[in-house]
This record gives structure tokens, sequence and C-alpha cells, in this order.
């Protein structure tokens, strides 16, 4: 089985994060493979705090984390707002920055393919990258 990019944290999993679980079930895999594929979608404290309060604030934006082995960024948003063309942020989340929009760089460098990923979703919207400190990048998203 090839990694996913990416994994979608439902607004449920604001309350308890169980990624071995929502490996399992996304994916249809066992749970030693969804142990196994754990580490790759593992959040830090702040990475946690930051996609708990996104899931609890935000419910236009479906939020998915990023396989931190592919290079796509840490999370990519949908603003599921649109019924076409939405917009999707891809996000990386750097202690103590203030918020970059536009950027690249090796962080994004496999972020084709987590975008594939979520095509159907997406619905070919504008793609807008950024990066900052997690409690900035809620500020901004939450404009």
């Amino acid at each position: 089985m090839t990694p996913p990019s990416t994994l979608r944290l439902p607004f449920a999993a604001a309350a308890r994060f169980r990624l071995e679980q929502l490996l399992v079930t996304q994916l249809a895999c066992s749970w030693s493979v969804g142990w196994r594929l754990r580490e790759q979608f593992a959040l830090s404290g702040p990475e946690l705090e930051f996609a708990r309060v996104l899931l609890e604030r935000r419910r236009n934006l479906w939020l998915y984390r990023c396989n931190q082995r592919h290079f796509c960024g840490d999370f990519l948003a949908i603003d599921m707002s649109a019924p076409r063309r939405r917009t999707t942020y891809a996000l990386e989340l750097k202690a103590a920055e203030p918020v970059r929009v536009g950027v690249g760089g090796r962080q994004f460098a496999g972020l084709a393919t987590a975008l594939a990923e979520v095509a159907e979703v997406r619905a070919d919207g504008p793609l807008i990258t950024a990066q900052g400190d997690g409690a900035e990048v809620l500020r901004w998203i939450g404009r």
C-alpha cells in the first residue's frame, strides 16, 4: 500500500484525535497498517491545537493533515462554502513567524500529489500557500 499524502480530519476530531482510527477508517486498512502510518501524520502539540481550533471555529473549512514525509505542507484547508472553484489553503506552520502568503520551497515540493488526492473536493479552485505561526495563521485564515 502506498501511503497517502492527505488525511481528512473530521469536525468530530476537534474533541478527540485518534490518527490510527482515522487512517483505518479512511483507507480501509488493517489496524497494524494504520498504526504504522500514524507517525507520518502525527501532530505536534502546536499543530494539534491549531487543528482543534480551526475545526471548532471554521465549519466551512475541510481540514486535511498532510503526510510529513511527502513535503506537501502541514495542512490543506478547503473552503467548502462555494459550490465550485473552492479555495484551497496549503499551510505550513512555523513557530513565532509572521504569516507569509504565496510561499513555496522544499516544504511544498510534493504539494501537487496532495492536491491530486483532493482534486474532486477542491473542484479546481484557487490555491493559496501560506506559512507562519499557528495562531497567526488562524487569525489570517479567519479574516
